[in-house]
């Protein structure tokens, strides 16, 4: 702005005039621009709010299938809950930090295989133990649905392409604002600060939301560490 402000000096006859037609500009390209911030920054939030839902589901699915196998024999209970408490400290311990860093976790994905398969193999000897074991299969499906959706979750980011997009209009609407003309250079140097803090905020905000398990803003495991201590405890 201050670098610009010696060539709009020079060309500005009108003062007033001249802000007018800076201000028609200026809110041309905010609106436009804001239609699209707010948009894109809706999508986000309910991709984070979806992945969140995914996540709790996930958590809610793997304790009713640790309290349905209370109704198995002794040996089979055993190993099917034990390896459900595996599972869910792998997503706790190794999936978590893992999502932090961007990674796309495989350890939990390893352990609900050989549990589901053992799980498969199992042949129920009494006809109530039979529709049991038929609707802990379903659930077990469910389980493997939401375990999915949660390690897809964290690769719906934005495409880089509109990120460009995204901060090459906030750049055009700062520049536009540097063609005004006030004779207090400080008054229009503090405007033009407050509206690049303003789009500043709102693109980090954007981001922040974008990366759904990364950063403060993000999804918890807190669903499953409340799983788990209802596995050890009760």
């Amino acid at each position: 702005m201050l670098l610009l402000r010696p060539w709009v000096r020079a060309h500005v006859q009108d003062s007033a005039e001249h802000n007018d037609l800076v201000s028609y500009f200026l809110g041309v390209s905010g609106v436009i621009y804001g239609i699209l911030l707010g948009l894109v920054a809706a999508g986000v939030w309910s991709n984070s709010q979806t992945l969140s839902g995914q996540v709790d589901n996930e958590a809610t699915i793997t304790a009713a299938l640790y309290q349905d196998m209370a109704t198995y024999p002794p040996a089979a209970r055993q190993l099917y809950q034990q390896e459900l408490k595996t599972y869910v400290r792998s997503v706790i311990n190794q999936d978590w930090p893992e999502h932090h860093r961007g990674i796309v976790p495989q350890e939990s994905s390893k352990i609900l295989r050989t549990f589901k398969n053992d799980f498969l193999a199992f042949d129920p000897p009494t006809p109530r133990l039979q529709i049991v074991h038929q609707q802990a299969i379903n659930q077990v499906n469910e389980l493997l649905l939401a375990h999915r959706l949660r390690l897809r979750g964290d690769q719906a980011n934005l495409p880089p392409l509109l990120w460009w997009v995204l901060i090459l209009g906030a750049a055009i609407n700062v520049a536009i604002s540097w063609f005004f003309y006030a004779e207090d250079t400080t008054h229009q140097l503090a405007l033009t600060c407050l509206i690049a803090m303003l789009l500043g905020a709102l693109l980090f905000l954007t981001a922040a939301m974008d990366n759904p398990f990364r950063g403060d803003f993000s999804v918890d495991a807190s669903a499953f560490e409340s799983v788990l201590y209802e596995m050890v405890n009760y």
